[in-house]
Protein backbone atom coordinates (compact mmCIF):
# COMPACT_ATOMS: atom_id res chain seq x y z
CA UNK A 1 0.00 0.00 0.00
CA UNK A 2 1.29 3.44 -0.90
CA UNK A 3 -0.11 6.91 -0.19
CA UNK A 4 0.97 9.21 -3.00
CA UNK A 5 2.14 12.71 -2.12
CA UNK A 6 -0.98 14.25 -3.67
CA UNK A 7 -3.05 12.75 -0.84
CA UNK A 8 -1.39 14.62 2.01
CA UNK A 9 -2.93 15.99 5.16
CA UNK A 10 -0.52 18.02 7.28
CA UNK A 11 2.70 18.67 5.33
CA UNK A 12 4.77 15.57 4.77
CA UNK A 13 2.20 12.98 5.86
CA UNK A 14 -0.82 11.22 4.43
CA UNK A 15 -4.34 12.55 4.82
CA UNK A 16 -5.83 10.61 7.72
CA UNK A 17 -9.17 9.79 6.14
CA UNK A 18 -7.73 8.83 2.77
CA UNK A 19 -5.05 6.64 4.37
CA UNK A 20 -7.62 5.03 6.66
CA UNK A 21 -9.87 4.31 3.69
CA UNK A 22 -7.09 2.56 1.81
CA UNK A 23 -6.34 0.38 4.82
CA UNK A 24 -10.04 -0.28 5.48
CA UNK A 25 -10.30 -1.93 2.06
CA UNK A 26 -8.19 -4.76 3.47
CA UNK A 27 -10.78 -5.49 6.18
CA UNK A 28 -13.85 -7.44 5.16
CA UNK A 29 -16.45 -5.44 7.04
CA UNK A 30 -19.02 -2.77 6.15
CA UNK A 31 -17.87 -0.74 9.17
CA UNK A 32 -14.17 -0.39 9.92
CA UNK A 33 -12.32 1.31 12.76
CA UNK A 34 -8.84 2.60 11.90
CA UNK A 35 -6.36 3.80 14.49
CA UNK A 36 -3.56 5.96 13.15
CA UNK A 37 -0.54 5.36 15.38
CA UNK A 38 2.18 7.22 13.45
CA UNK A 39 2.19 9.80 10.65
CA UNK A 40 1.54 8.01 7.35
CA UNK A 41 4.58 8.29 5.05
CA UNK A 42 4.10 9.56 1.52
CA UNK A 43 5.32 7.93 -1.71
CA UNK A 44 6.60 4.86 0.12
CA UNK A 45 5.57 1.25 -0.31
CA UNK A 46 4.24 -0.10 2.99
CA UNK A 47 3.13 -3.58 3.93
CA UNK A 48 -0.34 -4.58 5.09
CA UNK A 49 -0.28 -7.57 7.41
CA UNK A 50 -3.81 -8.54 8.24
CA UNK A 51 -5.35 -5.26 9.30
CA UNK A 52 -2.06 -3.63 10.26
CA UNK A 53 0.01 -1.25 8.16
CA UNK A 54 3.78 -1.33 8.57
CA UNK A 55 6.58 0.88 7.30
CA UNK A 56 9.41 -1.58 7.72
CA UNK A 57 9.13 -2.67 11.35
CA UNK A 58 7.15 0.41 12.41
CA UNK A 59 3.41 -0.02 12.95
CA UNK A 60 1.73 2.95 11.25
CA UNK A 61 -1.97 2.09 11.60
CA UNK A 62 -4.31 -0.74 12.50
CA UNK A 63 -7.82 -1.53 11.28
CA UNK A 64 -10.53 -3.88 12.47
CA UNK A 65 -14.23 -4.56 11.96
CA UNK A 66 -16.42 -2.32 14.09
CA UNK A 67 -19.95 -1.16 14.77
CA UNK A 68 -21.24 2.37 14.27
CA UNK A 69 -24.35 3.46 16.13
CA UNK A 70 -24.67 7.00 14.84
CA UNK A 71 -27.85 8.90 14.06
CA UNK A 72 -27.47 11.57 11.39
CA UNK A 73 -29.30 14.84 12.13
CA UNK A 74 -31.92 16.15 9.74
CA UNK A 75 -30.32 17.43 6.57
CA UNK A 76 -30.36 21.18 5.90
CA UNK A 77 -31.22 22.38 2.43
CA UNK A 78 -28.44 22.90 -0.08
CA UNK A 79 -29.06 26.64 0.19
CA UNK A 80 -28.69 26.53 3.98
CA UNK A 81 -25.49 24.51 3.66
CA UNK A 82 -24.03 26.92 1.11
CA UNK A 83 -24.85 29.87 3.37
CA UNK A 84 -23.13 28.12 6.28
CA UNK A 85 -20.04 27.31 4.23
CA UNK A 86 -19.79 30.90 2.98
CA UNK A 87 -18.89 32.07 6.47
CA UNK A 88 -16.41 29.29 7.29
CA UNK A 89 -13.56 30.63 9.45
CA UNK A 90 -11.16 27.99 8.13
CA UNK A 91 -11.01 29.60 4.70
CA UNK A 92 -8.54 32.23 5.92
CA UNK A 93 -7.19 30.54 9.07
CA UNK A 94 -6.62 27.00 7.87
CA UNK A 95 -4.02 25.10 9.94
CA UNK A 96 -3.04 22.91 6.95
CA UNK A 97 -3.93 24.88 3.79
CA UNK A 98 -2.46 22.29 1.40
CA UNK A 99 -4.48 19.37 2.85
CA UNK A 100 -6.01 17.14 0.15
CA UNK A 101 -9.29 16.90 2.05
CA UNK A 102 -9.97 20.49 3.05
CA UNK A 103 -7.18 22.72 1.78
CA UNK A 104 -8.85 25.79 0.25
CA UNK A 105 -6.20 26.11 -2.44
CA UNK A 106 -6.29 22.52 -3.71
CA UNK A 107 -7.93 22.40 -7.14
CA UNK A 108 -7.17 18.66 -7.28
CA UNK A 109 -8.60 17.96 -3.82
CA UNK A 110 -11.95 17.73 -2.08
CA UNK A 111 -11.93 21.26 -0.60
CA UNK A 112 -14.40 20.26 2.10
CA UNK A 113 -15.02 23.57 3.87
CA UNK A 114 -17.96 23.80 6.23
CA UNK A 115 -19.48 26.52 8.38
CA UNK A 116 -21.92 26.67 11.31
CA UNK A 117 -25.60 26.34 10.49
CA UNK A 118 -27.80 29.13 11.83
CA UNK A 119 -29.61 28.02 14.97
CA UNK A 120 -28.05 24.55 15.01
CA UNK A 121 -24.96 22.90 16.47
CA UNK A 122 -24.02 21.20 13.19
CA UNK A 123 -21.70 22.54 10.53
CA UNK A 124 -22.51 22.08 6.86
CA UNK A 125 -21.20 22.53 3.35
CA UNK A 126 -21.83 21.35 -0.20
CA UNK A 127 -19.53 19.02 -2.14
CA UNK A 128 -19.85 18.35 -5.86
CA UNK A 129 -17.19 15.70 -6.61
CA UNK A 130 -15.22 16.47 -9.75
CA UNK A 131 -13.65 13.91 -12.06
CA UNK A 132 -10.18 15.12 -11.04
CA UNK A 133 -10.72 12.88 -7.99
CA UNK A 134 -10.00 9.14 -8.26
CA UNK A 135 -13.15 7.50 -9.60
CA UNK A 136 -14.57 4.53 -11.49
CA UNK A 137 -16.12 6.65 -14.21
CA UNK A 138 -19.35 7.29 -12.31
CA UNK A 139 -18.55 7.48 -8.59
CA UNK A 140 -15.56 8.50 -6.50
CA UNK A 141 -13.58 5.64 -4.99
CA UNK A 142 -14.32 4.58 -1.39
CA UNK A 143 -11.09 6.04 -0.01
CA UNK A 144 -12.20 9.44 -1.32
CA UNK A 145 -15.46 9.06 0.60
CA UNK A 146 -13.41 8.33 3.73
CA UNK A 147 -11.37 11.50 3.12
CA UNK A 148 -14.55 13.54 2.62
CA UNK A 149 -15.88 12.25 5.95
CA UNK A 150 -12.60 12.94 7.75
CA UNK A 151 -11.81 16.62 7.29
CA UNK A 152 -15.32 18.00 7.91
CA UNK A 153 -15.41 16.41 11.35
CA UNK A 154 -12.35 18.42 12.43
CA UNK A 155 -13.90 21.78 11.69
CA UNK A 156 -16.47 22.01 14.55
CA UNK A 157 -13.69 20.79 16.88
CA UNK A 158 -11.41 23.72 15.98
CA UNK A 159 -13.89 26.34 14.79
CA UNK A 160 -11.35 29.13 14.38
CA UNK A 161 -8.77 26.93 12.65
CA UNK A 162 -6.69 26.22 15.77
CA UNK A 163 -5.20 24.72 17.78
CA UNK A 164 -4.42 22.09 15.21
CA UNK A 165 -5.79 18.57 15.65
CA UNK A 166 -4.72 15.35 13.94
CA UNK A 167 -6.86 12.29 13.42
CA UNK A 168 -6.37 9.52 15.97
CA UNK A 169 -9.15 6.97 15.40
CA UNK A 170 -11.74 6.92 12.63
CA UNK A 171 -14.78 4.64 12.35
CA UNK A 172 -16.65 4.87 9.06
CA UNK A 173 -19.26 3.22 6.91
CA UNK A 174 -19.81 3.86 3.21
CA UNK A 175 -23.50 3.21 2.50
CA UNK A 176 -24.16 4.50 -1.02
CA UNK A 177 -21.99 5.55 -3.96
CA UNK A 178 -20.98 9.21 -4.14
CA UNK A 179 -21.62 10.28 -7.72
CA UNK A 180 -19.45 12.62 -9.74
CA UNK A 181 -20.94 15.99 -10.65
CA UNK A 182 -23.80 15.76 -8.13
CA UNK A 183 -24.26 18.05 -5.13
CA UNK A 184 -23.85 16.30 -1.78
CA UNK A 185 -24.35 17.75 1.69
CA UNK A 186 -21.46 17.55 4.13
CA UNK A 187 -22.54 17.57 7.75
CA UNK A 188 -20.37 17.53 10.89
CA UNK A 189 -20.90 17.99 14.61
CA UNK A 190 -18.92 17.77 17.84
CA UNK A 191 -19.66 14.95 20.31
CA UNK A 192 -17.52 15.97 23.29
CA UNK A 193 -14.03 16.51 24.70
CA UNK A 194 -11.69 14.85 27.15
CA UNK A 195 -8.31 16.42 27.82
CA UNK A 196 -6.40 16.74 24.54
CA UNK A 197 -8.95 14.57 22.74
CA UNK A 198 -12.05 15.75 20.92
CA UNK A 199 -14.83 13.57 19.55
CA UNK A 200 -16.91 14.37 16.50
CA UNK A 201 -19.08 12.90 13.77
CA UNK A 202 -19.77 13.52 10.11
CA UNK A 203 -22.00 12.43 7.26
CA UNK A 204 -22.31 12.76 3.50
CA UNK A 205 -25.87 13.04 2.27
CA UNK A 206 -26.76 12.63 -1.39
CA UNK A 207 -30.01 12.91 -3.36
CA UNK A 208 -31.06 9.44 -2.16
CA UNK A 209 -30.04 9.67 1.48
CA UNK A 210 -26.96 9.09 3.60
CA UNK A 211 -23.95 7.97 1.56
CA UNK A 212 -21.55 7.63 4.48
CA UNK A 213 -21.21 8.37 8.17
CA UNK A 214 -18.30 8.39 10.59
CA UNK A 215 -17.07 9.07 14.11
CA UNK A 216 -13.64 10.51 14.81
CA UNK A 217 -11.26 10.95 17.71
CA UNK A 218 -9.03 14.00 17.26
CA UNK A 219 -5.85 14.70 19.21
CA UNK A 220 -4.64 18.25 19.76
CA UNK A 221 -1.08 18.99 18.67
CA UNK A 222 -1.34 22.71 19.44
Amino acid sequence: MKVESRFNGPPGMGNGGYSAGLLAAHVGSPVVSVRLRKPVPLDREMEVRGGELYDGDTLIASAEPAELDLDVPAAPTLEEARAAAAKVPWRDKHPFPTCFGCGPGREDGIAALLGPLDGRKEWAGVWRPADVLPNDGTNVLPEIVWAALDCPSAQPVAPDGGPAFVLGTFVARVEQPVELGVDHLLLAWELGREGRKAYSASAIIGPHGVCGRAQAVWVSIG
